[in-house]
């Protein structure tokens, strides 16, 4: 039976090479394995029964639970409960497979078993394996370095696998961080380049009052920076770890000094300031410090496609559109249909993206908060289904913010003309007029403007009856949109004109 089974997980016909095997026994009898397999008996039985779903564990979660087993043992070296040479031994494994050797080792799926149980086994027997080879041991022997009672020592899933979780999440917003914060700058920098270009602004999609397309992107930038903030806020709940809680949160089998050390250690390794929890019974039993992250990935995402949304509002048209800025050519459509007479299309794809990305962390955060509810007593079995879709809402935002913001938002540009089209065809002109010569003679001057296809700020200025210079101050951006002094640029040299 052991051999069918081994025949099963080569697919292939049959194995008559005994050095390509090797056999470990355990509690249910012998099991066959590859004979270079770091992976041993448990891991292989538990990839024979789970089911297969496709989805693999994110290699930042595998990277944090090998930061977890190496300052573990770093820690009962510290507090001399393991040998120098085995604790060496499990580091420097540890290390190897952060460096990115053995990965394919790590053969279960994220999914594999409730509260990374599965997933702790798998990562014991590769670090006690390849330990056991460092030390010049056979793989599959554990006489050396063993699985559970070297590697796993004063560990239990309930507290390895949320501190490891814990990591992953803050070793990804880290990286994630710069992301976001350029996505910032460049609204702000958008915003003073755009600080003069005087446009309608709307409400209920109907024409208001001006507004400058400034102050439209520095508006993005603020909900942005809003976001980053939230975002950081949230990290500081997951720097508290719970590691040496062990099963149920009492701590038995780990003492405060293996505890204080095994923190130190990780804070060493990850560059991040952790620290012990006051409570291992909250962390170990409540993921609501996850459900506060994944609400702020859920808030960057509705700011994202709020903006994402305007963007293609205003880059629309060309010409049947409201065309107040201009998209990059990324993706051009090309016209099929009376090609000498239709304009090719710009397709904002990487806004697209951005929405479909954000639609996605929508449906994500859901998912966590399914899973944060479903703990029971001491523990959540759901806890590979959170790091899952936090992971990948991470992931999402960042592949797509980021060649958003170096191919297309550095390269949009104002287009003055329809800007200035939109702001003469809403009345905004009229008004201004009127102001000074009066509702009836600005509007007979507006008909004789019309009939002499001249724009009404053309046909005042050339008879005369408000000198030019006067006319652009009343319809320069800050007399129009009331900005201050401190929104304002004044070495910003007004390349617009200043006024419609």
């Amino acid at each position: 039976m052991a051999a069918l089974r081994f025949v099963r997980f080569c697919n292939c016909p049959m194995v008559t090479k005994r050095a390509d095997v090797r056999v470990e026994k355990d509690e249910q009898g012998e099991v066959f394995l590859p004979a270079k397999a770091y992976y041993g008996a448990n891991t292989f039985r538990l990839k024979e029964i789970l089911p297969t779903s496709g989805l693999k564990v994110h290699p930042r979660l595998i990277d944090a639970l090998l930061l977890v087993k190496k300052a573990c043992a770093q820690a009962n070296l510290d507090c001399k409960r393991l040998d120098a040479s085995v604790a060496r031994a499990i580091m420097q494994a540890a290390d190897e497979a952060c460096g990115g050797q053995w990965r394919d080792q790590f053969v279960l799926e994220i999914l594999s078993s409730g509260a990374g149980t599965a997933l702790n086994i798998n990562v014991n027997e590769v670090l006690a394996n390849r330990g056991q080879e460092i030390l010049g041991g056979a793989l599959g022997s554990y006489d050396t370095i063993h699985p559970v009672k070297h590697v796993d020592m004063a560990q239990s899933p309930n507290d390895v696998f949320p501190t490891a979780m814990r990591i992953a999440v803050l070793l990804a917003t880290k990286e994630f961080e710069p992301v976001l914060l350029d996505l910032e700058r460049l609204l702000r920098r958008k915003s003073l380049e755009f600080e003069r270009v005087i446009k309608m602004g709307r409400s209920h999609l109907q024409d208001a009052l001006p507004i400058t397309l400034g102050q439209e992107f520095n508006a993005f930038g603020s909900s942005i920076e809003r976001c980053l903030k939230r975002l950081k806020e949230a990290s500081v709940s997951l720097t508290e770890l719970n590691i040496g809680a062990t099963h149920v949160g009492t701590g038995l089998g780990a003492d405060s000094q293996y505890i204080h050390a095994a923190v130190e250690r990780l804070s060493q390794y990850t560059g991040i300031r952790l620290r012990q929890s006051d409570d291992f019974f909250r962390i170990s039993q409540s993921m609501s410090d996850f459900v506060e992250f994944s609400s702020a990935l859920k808030e960057l995402a509705i700011e994202l496609t709020k903006i994402g949304n305007d963007l293609r509002l205003l880059a629309s048209g060309p010409r049947t559109g409201l065309s107040e800025i201009t998209a990059p050519e990324l993706i051009v459509e090309r016209s099929l249909i009376r090609p000498n007479t239709l304009p090719n299309r710009r397709i904002p794809t990487l806004v697209e993206c951005i929405n479909m990305a954000s639609s996605q962390v929508f449906g994500n955060d859901i998912v966590v908060g399914l899973a944060a509810q479903s703990g029971q007593f001491e523990s959540n079995v759901m806890t590979p289904l959170i790091i899952h879709n936090i992971l990948q809402s991470v992931d999402l935002l960042r592949s797509t913010i980021e060649p958003f913001n170096s191919k297309y938002l550095r390269a949009i540009t104002a287009n003055h003309s329809a800007c200035n089209l939109q702001m003469e065809e809403a009345g905004v002109v009229l008004a201004v007029v009127s102001k000074r010569l009066g509702d009836k003679r600005a509007q007979e001057l507006a008909r004789e403007a019309e009939q002499a296809d001249l724009t009404l700020k053309e046909l005042v200025t050339q008879r005369g009856l408000i000198p030019k210079e006067e006319l652009d101050r009343m319809l320069s951006y800050k007399e129009l949109t009331g900005m201050n002094a401190a929104f304002s640029s004044a070495e910003e040299p007004d390349t617009t004109g200043g006024a419609i």
